[in-house]
């Protein structure tokens, strides 16, 4: 699943497969707190006691994505050297503002999780983030040009989470047009697909993805859903998710500027 990305991806994958499949993250910008109350899918299923939503997914991914070197440490945790300036490059076209960021990376620490899916003879139990400290690494200020006065960030993944990233499937994809969809729904969904190197034949149904992600809903909640997903038609078909009526296909990332750099218009 592995494409080659200009400038992510140098030393581990974006996320791996079991996430976006076991309902992991809320599909939503503004998640509820969780209680440890399990989701179930046809691949498993998980539990989270805290808050997970899409843009925890975001930040997530952006430090997988724009991580530049790894180091295993004594306990099996793994260690990562970020620039955050690149995550918050990433993120946001405006710039997500450090006390966002810091937010989702808190609820990301606190939350514990609890997934049991048939790959693994065990459940596996614990946390995303262990920590995030400054290294005694620096970068020149993109800000200003001064030297030394923006430190890198060693992050510090939990124990859970690598056993994810050692013994599921790696999906590797930059993340930056997933954070820049308006809808949470839409993102769950986007992860859910690029989860998958080929999908079915004739696509999925929409109905059939949305409960995947969202759990099994109806009535106005199916059709809010229906009508975001709908709302993020563009973004999606540039990342080759392509929506032809009720059904969601796998298509080629569609660019979204011409050689001139400007958008360019449907013929």
């Amino acid at each position: 699943m592995r494409s080659k990305n200009e400038r992510g991806n140098a030393v581990t994958s974006t996320s791996t497969a079991v996430q976006s499949r076991v309902v992991l993250y809320q599909p939503s910008q503004r998640p509820t707190l969780r209680t440890g109350e399990w989701m179930e899918t046809s691949y498993g299923r998980c539990r989270v006691t805290g808050r997970l939503g899409q843009r925890h997914a975001d930040v997530l991914e952006a430090i997988m994505y724009c991580a530049e070197k790894t180091r295993t440490v004594s306990d099996g945790g793994v260690e990562l050297l970020v620039d955050p300036a690149q995550i918050r490059k990433t993120l946001s076209d405006s710039r997500y503002s450090f006390k966002q960021i810091e937010k989702l990376i808190v609820d990301l620490r606190v939350a514990t999780i609890t997934i049991e899916v048939p790959k693994f003879d065990f459940p596996i139990i614990g946390g995303l983030i262990d920590h995030v400290i400054p290294s005694a690494m620096t970068r020149p200020n993109p800000l200003n040009g001064r030297a030394g006065t923006r430190a890198l960030w060693r992050v510090r993944l939990g124990v859970a989470y690598v056993t994810l990233l050692k013994g599921d499937v790696k999906v590797y994809y930059d993340p930056t047009p997933i954070a820049r969809l308006e809808c949470g729904i839409s993102q769950a969904v986007a992860r859910h697909v690029l989860s998958h190197k080929v999908g079915p034949k004739g696509g999925w149904y929409v109905d059939t993805l949305i409960v995947a992600v969202a759990g099994e809903i109806s009535g106005q909640a199916m059709r809010d859903a229906r009508r975001y997903l709908q709302g993020d038609e563009g973004g999606l078909r540039e990342m080759g998710i392509i929506l032809e009526g009720d059904r969601i296909k796998r298509g080629v990332a569609q660019p979204p500027d011409d050689e001139d750099g400007e958008r360019a218009l449907p013929a």
